[in-house]
C-alpha cells in the first residue's frame, strides 16, 4: 500500500510540474550591435616548390566581412589595389583573375629571406597592411627509415618509422609542418611515379592545422637537435610488382601567424555544430580588417632505399 501511495504522489508531482510550459524555460533577447563591414583578406605565400612541372601562382583573396545575422553572400572587389613589398621595395602588383575571383601574381616567384609587407586597399574601406618575415629553412641533418617498426592507434599492422633529424636554430621560435612522398618504379613498364604518403606522428608534441596537417612548434627543443618521428605504411603505395625507390620528405617552416591561424581555424572547425564546445576565433593579423597574410619556407630531403 505504501508503495502504491508513493507512486501516486510521484505521478501527481510530475503532472503538476509539467502543466506550466514556462516553468523551466526562459527567453533572453540579445540585440546585436550594427556590423561595420571591413575588408577580409587571405594570402599564404611560400618559396618555390620542388616539382618543375608544378606552376605556382601566388594569390590573394579580397572580400568583405559580414554580420553574424546577415543572410547574404560576401562581395569581391576587382578594382582593389593589392601590392607586395620586400624590404620596403615594391616586389609586384597583383592583378585580378575574373575566373577565380582572386588576385594573382607572377608564376613561380622567387621568395627569399627578408621582410614582406602586403598592402590592400579598396574604395569605401580602411586600407589594410601587415608584415611577415620569411622564416629560415629547416636544417635537416639526416634521415633514417625502418620498415614495419611501430604499432599505432590499435592497428594490427605495424607502421614504417621515418626519423627526420632537424637542427633547430637557437633563440628563434620555429613551427614545422611536413609532407612525405614515395618514388615508386612501376613493375610493368618501369616508369617512375610519385605517391603522397598518408603519414602521421606519434609525438605528443604535435598540434593539428586546418590545411597543413600536423604542426610541430619547437617549444620543447629550441636550439637543439630534434628527431621528427613519421609513421606510414609504404605498401599502401605499391601495386603488384612495384618497387619502392625513395622517400621524399618536405619540411615547411611556418611563420608564427601561419601557425596560430592554422591551429585556431582547425579548432573553430571542430567546434562547429557542437553545443558543448567553446567557440574559437580564427586568428587575424590585419588591424583594420580581417584575415591573414602568412609565409612559409621549405626544404626537401630524398632518402633512397
Amino acid at each position: 500500500m505504501n508503495y502504491f501511495k508513493c507512486c501516486v504522489y510521484i505521478l501527481l508531482l510530475i503532472s503538476f510540474s509539467s502543466c506550466d510550459e514556462d516553468r523551466f524555460s526562459s527567453t533572453k533577447v540579445i540585440d546585436f550591435p550594427e556590423h561595420v563591414s571591413k575588408l577580409a583578406v587571405t594570402s599564404h605565400l611560400s618559396t618555390p616548390g620542388f616539382d618543375p612541372s608544378d606552376v605556382q601562382l601566388p594569390s590573394v583573396f579580397v572580400g568583405n566581412s559580414l554580420g553574424i545575422v546577415e543572410d547574404k553572400e560576401y562581395s569581391v572587389f576587382p578594382d582593389a589595389s593589392v601590392k607586395l613589398f620586400k624590404d620596403g621595395e615594391l616586389l609586384y602588383d597583383f592583378t585580378f583573375d575574373e575566373n577565380n575571383n582572386i588576385y594573382i601574381g607572377p608564376e613561380n616567384p622567387t621568395l627569399t629571406l627578408g621582410t614582406y609587407r602586403l598592402d590592400v586597399s579598396s574604395d569605401g574601406f580602411d586600407p589594410l597592411s601587415t608584415t611577415q618575415v620569411m622564416p629560415t629553412k629547416a636544417n635537416i641533418t639526416g634521415v633514417t627509415y625502418e620498415f614495419e617498426k611501430v604499432p599505432f592507434d590499435f592497428d594490427e599492422d605495424l607502421y614504417d618509422l621515418m626519423k627526420v633529424k632537424i637542427n633547430d636554430p637557437v633563440d628563434e621560435e620555429n613551427y614545422y609542418a611536413y609532407e612525405v612522398f614515395f618514388e615508386v618504379k612501376n613493375g610493368f613498364n618501369g616508369e617512375i611515379y610519385t605517391n603522397q604518403a598518408y603519414s602521421m606522428s606519434d609525438d605528443p608534441l604535435v598540434e593539428y592545422g586546418y590545411n597543413v596537417g600536423e604542426i610541430f612548434p619547437d617549444i620543447t627543443f629550441n636550439g637543439n637537435s630534434y628527431d621528427l618521428r613519421l609513421l606510414q605504411q609504404s605498401e599502401w603505395s605499391l601495386n603488384n610488382d612495384d618497387e619502392l625507390i625513395a622517400a621524399k620528405v618536405i619540411v615547411y617552416t611556418l611563420t608564427k601567424d601561419y601557425y596560430i591561424y592554422e591551429t585556431t581555424r582547425s579548432l573553430n572547425s571542430d567546434a562547429q555544430g557542437n553545443p558543448f564546445a567553446e567557440p574559437v576565433l580564427v586568428h587575424s593579423n590585419f588591424e583594420n580588417g580581417f584575415g591573414v597574410f602568412t609565409l612559409n619556407n621549405s626544404v626537401e630531403y630524398r632518402y633512397e632505399f
